[in-house]
């Protein structure tokens, strides 16, 4: 049986492998695309707080374990986040590259 997190942020993860497999190593996407598209649900408050966005786009420890399911596992890492605009861009891990 599937994680609820891998099921709710499995489209992310499927949209990031099918690029990887194109050969690419960044990908910027507008918060409303992954919402709309990839989720099919709003992300949640703290992915576009000032002050807590950082810790739950970059998902470095077992609290925001919705990183491991949505990007990290596939071989991917938040490598920049535009609260203003509202986009991340995600890059391939230099393990996942090799």
């Amino acid at each position: 049986m599937a994680h609820p997190l891998e099921r709710r942020y499995g489209g992310l993860s499927a949209y990031l492998t099918a690029r990887a497999a194109r050969g690419e190593t960044r990908v910027t996407l507008p918060f409303a695309v992954i919402e709309t598209m990839l989720l099919g649900r709003p992300l949640p408050a703290t992915a576009r707080h000032p002050r807590a966005y950082r810790a739950w786009w970059r998902a470095h420890n077992a609290a925001y374990v919705h990183g491991w399911y949505g990007w990290q596992r596939v071989g991917w890492m938040v490598a920049a986040v535009d609260l203003a605009a509202e986009t991340v861009t995600f890059a391939r891990t230099s393990a996942a590259r090799e």
